[in-house]
């Protein structure tokens, strides 16, 4: 009886030590995995976790693969570290028919200086600068344009598409990550609410749902082809501050866009 109770134990203790020898790993060894963005936050194009608006109920959820810009629209965003936007080669299209699901973003989230102000963008350089590259009919079909302070009517900038959303005025809502030579046309308006990205917009893209930009769009929509998120272009447009949106810089209308 000793004898049996003996095994019994040394058995017991062999099995014991086994699943010991097969668990420690699995918890103590470092476990390669992927950084998670903290909460309140979500992996951009680019790669890097950006602060996103939450869903509260009022705004729509956005589709799977976008989230809530600080601005309130849904922008495409990447679920890798590469940047390249290769997967979204379809972007256009499905951006496109956001506008029927997503609210006005001069309604939602938005936040300016302190004073309630924004810093002035640096002059244009004449390497930016673009007279008579610009069509000039494109501001018949911007509704109330006295919403927008034109700083230069026509310049031309280069850098990486970080996302692209529809508007319910109908144009596109594109950010633009600007190469160093052009990073002074931004200012403290797009640092706290656009990532610290030049905005563009095509107008006259999609449907258009608001009612006050309806009659600038009618019988008229915009010839431009816009790459996928992650695409190194070159842009020329009139160059504004958007005085709706803290005077945050933009390109807007654009006359052209291409890959470079």
């Amino acid at each position: 009886m000793t004898t049996m109770r003996a095994c019994i134990t040394i058995s017991f203790l062999f099995t014991y030590l086994a699943i010991v020898l097969i668990t420690v790993p699995y918890v103590f060894l470092p476990q390669q995995v992927e950084a998670r963005c903290p909460n309140g936050t979500h992996k951009s194009p680019s790669g890097d976790c950006e602060q996103v608006v939450p869903h509260e109920g009022k705004l729509p959820r956005c589709p799977n693969g976008f989230h809530r810009s600080p601005d309130g629209g849904c922008e495409m965003v990447s679920d890798n570290n590469n940047g390249n936007g290769d997967r979204n080669n379809n972007n256009k299209d499905q951006n496109r028919n956001l506008s029927e699901n997503d609210e006005d973003a001069s309604s939602n989230s938005f936040s300016s200086s302190s004073d309630g102000t924004s810093s002035a963008p640096s002059i244009v350089t004449a390497s930016e600068s673009a007279p008579g590259k610009c069509d000039d009919s494109l501001w018949n079909h911007v509704y109330n344009p006295s919403r927008l302070q034109i700083v230069d009517k026509c310049i031309t900038v280069t850098g990486v598409i970080d996302s692209i959303r529809s508007e319910r005025d109908g144009d596109l809502h594109i950010r633009l990550r600007l190469d160093p030579p052009h990073a002074h046309l931004v200012n403290q308006a797009n640092q706290e609410n656009q990532f610290g990205d030049l905005v563009l917009e095509p107008i006259c893209i999609g449907k258009v749902i608001q009612a006050t930009a309806i009659s600038a769009c009618l019988n008229f929509h915009q010839d431009i082809d816009i790459p996928p998120i992650g695409s190194h272009v070159q842009v020329t447009g009139s160059y504004v501050k958007d005085k709706e949106h803290g005077e945050w810089t933009e390109i807007h209308p654009i006359t052209t866009m291409a890959k470079s």
